[in-house]
């Protein structure tokens, strides 16, 4: 009868002491799995970031921040800078205006430097009858107090903003601005060669 109670005790005793070592293991394994899953989790994504695409993609969702923002316009402006300082071309010094009122009248931000360079030579011909003319306005007939003016001012007449002239360019497109601008039957391929300038510009 003892030796009964003894073995039932043993059996109990082995049992027990299995079924601890047996959670200890399982407990063991989730530790190492949950660790690793954190781990995967928290592991920054592989592969190279597209900064200007990442701008880009949250202006097409129309949720950029302001800081995003103002990376893409300095890129914008050393950009046009780059693009005149070539040939070390006067209008390379209004880089910063050129991106900022094609922001204030909705023109594509390449487009006046463009002109300015097929009209005169990024300012190096400009107009000598008239003062900081450099984008072909008003035939060399108009005056202004200094490049920023000039830019100003064109860039509010080709964005559809001057009530005078709106009635030509609003709500046109780059290729319809520029052959309004300079239509086809007085400078044959203006148009194309402006756009040519523009893809020059953004490739800087």
């Amino acid at each position: 009868m003892t030796k009964n109670i003894n073995t039932k005790k043993a059996i109990l005793k082995s049992f027990i002491k299995n079924f601890y070592k047996s959670l200890i293991v399982a407990y063991s394994f989730y530790l190492a799995f949950s660790t690793n899953a954190l781990a995967l989790t928290a592991e920054a994504p592989s592969g190279t970031t597209n900064f200007k695409q990442i701008i880009v993609d949250k202006l097409v969702k129309g949720d950029p921040s302001q800081k995003e923002l103002d990376a893409l316009d300095q890129e914008r402006v050393e950009k046009i800078r780059k693009y005149f300082a070539r040939y070390n071309l006067p209008l390379q010094h209004e880089a910063e205006h050129f991106v900022e009122y094609a922001h204030k009248y909705e023109i594509d931000w390449r487009l006046l430097a463009a002109i300015g360079f097929v009209e005169s030579t990024g300012g190096k011909f400009a107009c000598q009858s008239a003062s900081y003319s450099a984008f072909g306005w008003g035939s060399c007939k108009i005056n202004f107090a200094s490049y920023e003016e000039s830019i100003d001012v064109v860039s509010q007449n080709l964005g559809g903003h001057n009530p005078n002239t709106a009635r030509y360019y609003a709500g046109k497109d780059v290729k319809g601005i520029l052959e309004t601008y300079n239509p086809p039957h007085i400078v044959p391929n203006y148009a194309s060669k402006v756009m040519r300038q523009m893809d020059i510009i953004d490739a800087q």
